[in-house]
């Protein structure tokens, strides 16, 4: 059982996290390379692209490709103004919104995604989380994605919350990568559909929210 009496705060991640948004972004990066290289993603690329960046994705197809009239920005730039047009449909993963009721007035409560604060918005305001937050990092605010810990470190900076009592929920191993060299402890989400990180440390916390949500009421009664 996690002792969440332990912590001040909690980070989450957004995508594939809290809601199932990651096949939005594949769609995206999909429409983007096949539009400007031709090039049609595989489920390696999907893997990779999972919990990394349009960015990082691009550079490995562009040197795969021998493509030196485009960059890796301008494709995921192009993966953006794609996904900024799609109409958003996806949902919270089952138990979400019964943990983030749980402990929105018990304690503070961070997200911090590499998606755009664009993004963000309207998929909060799509799934009622406008108002649930009380800070949002995005990629817009750092210079650093994950798996850097500037973003978590930013986070717990707003929060006015020391590292060690903040607790980050992630699904991806780049998400855990940030959380640990930030020095922060941290979840890995078992959602439905999320393939496991390739590597997973030792004593790592593993749970679905349904689990979080009974672990969570079972403190407090």
């Amino acid at each position: 059982m996690i002792d969440f009496s332990r912590y001040d705060a909690f980070i989450f991640d957004w995508d594939n996290t809290l809601a199932a948004s990651e096949p939005l972004h594949i769609m995206a990066m999909e429409k983007a390379l096949q539009e400007l290289l031709g090039y049609q993603m595989n489920y390696k690329d999907c893997l990779f692209f999972i919990g990394s960046t349009s960015a990082a994705l691009a550079e490995i197809v562009l040197r795969r490709l021998d493509r030196n009239d485009l960059s890796a920005k301008q494709v995921s730039q192009h993966k953006a103004d794609i996904l900024r047009k799609q109409e958003i449909s996806f949902e919270l993963f089952p138990g979400v919104l019964d943990f983030l009721d749980f402990w929105r007035s018990r304690k503070k409560l961070a997200l911090a995604s590499n998606s755009s604060r664009e993004f963000i918005e309207r998929s909060l305001a799509h799934c009622g989380l406008e108002k649930y937050f009380d800070c949002i990092i995005s990629s817009d605010e750092v210079k650093h994605r994950k798996p850097d810990p500037e973003m978590f470190l930013l986070a717990a900076q707003e929060l006015a919350c020391p590292r060690s009592k903040c607790l980050v929920f992630e699904d991806s191993e780049t998400g855990l990568m940030a959380a640990q060299n930030a020095a922060m402890p941290s979840v890995l989400l078992l959602n439905p559909g999320n393939p496991l990180p390739n590597t997973l440390n030792p004593g790592l916390l593993m749970r679905s929210w349904p689990q979080l949500l009974q672990n969570s009421e079972a403190q407090l009664n």
